[in-house]
């Protein structure tokens, strides 16, 4: 059975919360709070309020700081105000700083008081229904479409998680406003590529080179998610971020027309870097390496940006050169000449199409010693490139 909703009164004055119940026991379900600070105290215990009436000079706090903490604290109760006070500038405070839905003069004739109140019980209901119901209808579409994607090539979807994870590590450090909107956009990020042949997305899987046509076609998918995800409700900015999510901080990229620099939505600007750190690690540990390696390409990225995600998510790996972007030569060799400490500028790859190692990473012992085992049982595509040497390299 639901629960009925409730109405709080606050007010420093005993004796007018004691005339409140009389005259109102029986209209609705309500509560009485001798001050903010009890009222906060409710709230914080888990007390439910439908609606919440202040009023405006109190000592501890005024109606407004209070009303404006019950909007963070319970969202959905609509708030209005009771006050002797009735300039104006009074009233366009309480309405801008707590979210007031109306505001009335004391004294205040019980009728009008209690048409109010069944005005913001209704107003409650509208809107704890409209959320529901988008609540609903966005968990099922997305389900839907994350189901699709898992199915479509679970590869792909597994990076898009991962994406996920680094999004919701991050979101609090560089202030984004919903974090839940950005995980969202990392998850839905690839949702275009259910319109690619399945030969492209087989190899986009398994991080194979395309065609440049072929490229020219993947280029273009955050036109597709734009267009799934904009159909959902609520989903309008999420859709914006991923179709923006190959947008250049220089202006390059695509789109080709649109924003540059910190005009680009914050949430591409992070997705940008997120689609190519993926690319150059396997798992969800992240390396000073790694963000040294993003760092070859500045205009790319919002570099700003870059160094607030680093000083998250980078950690400190032994198996890892700690030295920065080496600087040395360039060799091709083969894999029995491979040394710990040389940075892979190709994947290590068997000749059945298995990627063992991808470019971008440092070897370290662990992977020469798995390499060497796996040698003894496959054959690699031969020779690889890579980069040796520089500041601090190991050799």
């Amino acid at each position: 059975m639901m629960e009925e909703p409730r109405v709080l009164f606050v007010d420093d004055d005993e004796n007018l919360l004691m005339g409140l119940k009389r005259r109102l026991r029986g209209k609705f379900s309500f509560d009485t709070a001798l001050g903010p600070l009890e009222a906060i105290e409710k709230i914080k215990g888990g007390a439910k309020y439908a609606v919440c009436v202040a009023d405006m000079r109190m000592p501890e706090m005024d109606g407004v700081e209070l009303l404006s903490n019950v909007a963070k604290l319970s969202p959905d109760t609509v708030n209005m105000m009771l006050t002797g006070n009735a300039d104006q500038k009074t009233a366009v405070e309480a309405i801008n700083q707590g979210r007031i839905f109306r505001f009335f003069n004391k004294p205040c004739e019980d009728e009008e008081l209690l048409v109010g109140v069944n005005a913001a019980l209704r107003q409650h209901q509208l809107i704890t229904a409209e959320k529901a119901l988008i609540e609903q209808t966005l968990a099922g579409s997305i389900k839907v479409l994350t189901e699709v994607l898992s199915q479509l090539n679970p590869a792909i979807f597994g990076k898009a998680m991962r994406a996920k994870v680094w999004c919701d590590q991050i979101a609090k450090s560089i202030g984004y406003p919903h974090p839940w909107e950005l995980g969202l956009a990392a998850l839905l990020a690839p949702i275009g590529y259910v319109s690619l042949p399945a030969d492209i997305l087989s190899r986009l899987g398994e991080e194979k080179p395309l065609q440049p046509l072929e490229r020219d076609v993947v280029r273009r998918t955050p036109e597709v998610a734009r267009s799934l995800i904009s159909n959902i409700p609520r989903l309008e900015n999420v859709a914006q971020i991923v179709y923006m999510q190959y947008r250049d901080f220089d202006g390059s990229g695509f789109p080709s027309d649109g924003p540059k620099g910190t005009d680009i939505p914050l949430g591409s600007r992070v997705l940008r870097i997120f689609n190519d750190l993926g690319k150059i690690t396997e798992s969800e540990l992240v390396v000073k390496q790694h963000f040294d390696e993003l760092r070859q390409k500045p205009k790319r990225y919002d570099m700003s940006l870059l160094d607030k995600i680093e000083m998250v998510l980078a950690v400190v790996d032994p198996s890892y050169d700690k030295t920065a972007f080496p600087e040395g030569t360039e060799h091709d060799i083969y894999l029995k000449h491979l040394r710990m400490g040389d940075f892979l500028l190709t994947d290590i790859e068997t000749r059945d199409g298995h990627v063992l190692l991808t470019h971008g990473n440092y070897i370290s012992e662990v992977q020469i010693q798995r390499l060497r085992v796996f040698q003894k049982l496959h054959q690699f595509h031969e020779p690889i490139r890579v980069r040796r040497g520089g500041k601090g390299a190991s050799g």
